[in-house]
């Protein structure tokens, strides 16, 4: 129930999200309150994209730059949090771990797909495709990272058992 409850909320809190204007979302002034303290930006070696129809490029806007890595960033961390709550729920109904992990991303893309969806109507956003790969991308990472901490953790809980029980 508690798993369920989180797992709707969070898909609430990204359709939020998706419902707000560019304007609502943008870190551009805080970027340029913050310019003066990332100029070493400037001092790599300039890094050339482009993404949709837009082009990036470090050295010659490098606020745009930083922007677009952090909302894409953002994407990243918000789908690896939704993976992670679907996986722990499916596991908590005793489902098998791959199963989980594949229940897991076709909700991260369904959700993904809607969140892209929303932004269509929405026209001061823009809608793509490629956002649902990137969420995708985010939802996977987040599941295997949370694979491999709890596969960690229990082999360095299991070593101190032993230790403790070899005194």
């Amino acid at each position: 129930m508690l798993t369920t409850l989180l797992i709707v909320s969070w898909i609430l809190f990204i359709w939020s999200l998706s419902a707000q204007s560019y304007k609502e979302q943008t870190i551009q002034p805080w970027l340029r309150q913050w310019s003066g303290n990332i100029q070493w930006l400037l001092t790599l070696p300039d890094i050339q994209f482009t993404y949709g129809e837009h082009h990036y490029s470090l050295n010659q806007r490098p606020l745009d730059f930083a922007e677009f890595v952090f909302r894409k960033s953002a994407h990243v961390f918000v789908y690896a949090v939704l993976g992670v709550l679907v996986y722990c729920g499916m596991r908590y109904l005793r489902k098998k771990t791959t199963t989980s992990v594949t229940i897991a991303l076709v909700v991260v893309t369904l959700i993904a797909a809607v969140d892209e969806y929303i932004q269509h109507f929405n026209p001061s956003r823009t809608a793509s495709i490629r956002d649902v790969g990137v969420d995708l991308i985010g939802g996977f990472c987040g599941v295997m990272l949370w694979i491999a901490s709890v596969a960690l953790y229990r082999k360095l809980r299991s070593r101190r058992i032993r230790r403790r029980s070899e005194r």
